[in-house]
């Protein structure tokens, strides 16, 4: 028996194809994939930046709780591509003994053009805005490429406000790190525009915990209020969120916030007169920080 097949593993579905799937993973595999050391990842056909930066939070309390990285195995090629070509073999938080051979490495061509790759965004407010404009003009430069589907005159300065408003969240609240990635694919025939900005920091939920005068009925309630009104954390008003769900409205696009135990989707893009499709959740499995998905599909 060789060593890969001696250590413990957990052999993941194919669920990684966005973030409804990736609650399987979270609630199948999330305390076995802690009881293990490494994630078998065979018969994972697809992945998309949501699953992706989700797999690389859970390796990162995986490597903050058992001091050692987990490890990826059995990844198919063109996953290993992907993951390659989006720097997540760069972050440092898995270990993956198979090597992809540098012949097999995507160029770097036309693919560059419809990304953003994965970015941390320090917890620290100086080193974070210097990374935060480092990522808004690296948008800029790509987003006639990015926004190929959905480009107005006004559509880059709506989305260099949402990077900004909720990069910016992430060294005012989270108390942590987090990750940023974006990227145009095709899926089933439709196009499909995807930012995620996620962290592993205290969660929504402690963020308020000293703010008495917010009530709420339940953690999804409270990203619901979030949403749809004026709160914060940090002072007496706060429009981040508010201003970030309102530029997703107007785009007709969809908006998922995760944070603990609760999730909260918006679905613009199937409003109907007099409100639109929001979909709150509570009692989910439990996953550190707060997790954001912005698309547009068309």
């Amino acid at each position: 028996m060789d060593k890969q097949n001696k250590i413990k593993q957990v052999i993941i579905d194919n669920k990684l194809k966005d973030h409804y799937n990736f609650e399987d993973i979270i609630n199948i595999y999330g305390i076995e994939i802690e009881q293990s050391h490494a994630i078998d990842m065979s018969k994972v056909t697809f992945i998309e930046p949501y699953s992706m930066l989700s797999l690389l939070l859970m390796g990162k309390k995986f490597m903050r709780k058992m001091g050692e990285k987990l490890q990826l195995i059995n990844i198919p090629i063109n996953i290993h591509q992907y993951l390659a070509r989006m720097d997540f073999l760069k972050t440092g938080i898995f270990n993956m003994p198979a090597k992809l051979d540098e012949k097999l490495f995507l160029k770097r061509s036309n693919f560059s053009s419809r990304v953003i790759e994965i970015t941390e965004i320090p917890n620290k407010e100086r080193e974070s805005v210097k990374v935060i404009t480092s990522v808004i003009e690296l948008f800029r430069k790509r987003a006639t490429h990015i926004l190929k589907y959905w480009l107005s005159d006004y559509i880059v300065g709506f989305f260099v406000t949402v990077i900004s408003e909720l990069c910016q969240n992430i060294f005012e609240h989270s108390l942590d790190s987090g990750y940023l990635s974006m990227q145009t694919y095709s899926l089933d025939g439709d196009n499909i525009l995807r930012l995620v900005i996620s962290d592993s920091g205290i969660g929504m939920k402690k963020s308020f915990e000293m703010k008495k005068e917010i009530q709420y009925e339940s953690d999804a309630n409270l990203i619901e209020k979030a949403l749809t009104t004026p709160i914060s954390s940090k002072r007496k008003f706060g429009y981040g969120l508010c201003q970030v769900n309102s530029i997703v409205e107007k785009l007709n696009g969809t908006i998922y916030i995760r944070s603990g135990n609760a999730s909260v989707t918006a679905l613009y893009h199937k409003k109907k007169k007099g409100g639109s499709y929001m979909f709150l959740k509570n009692d989910l499995a439990f996953f550190e920080g707060v997790q954001i998905s912005i698309t547009l599909t068309g």
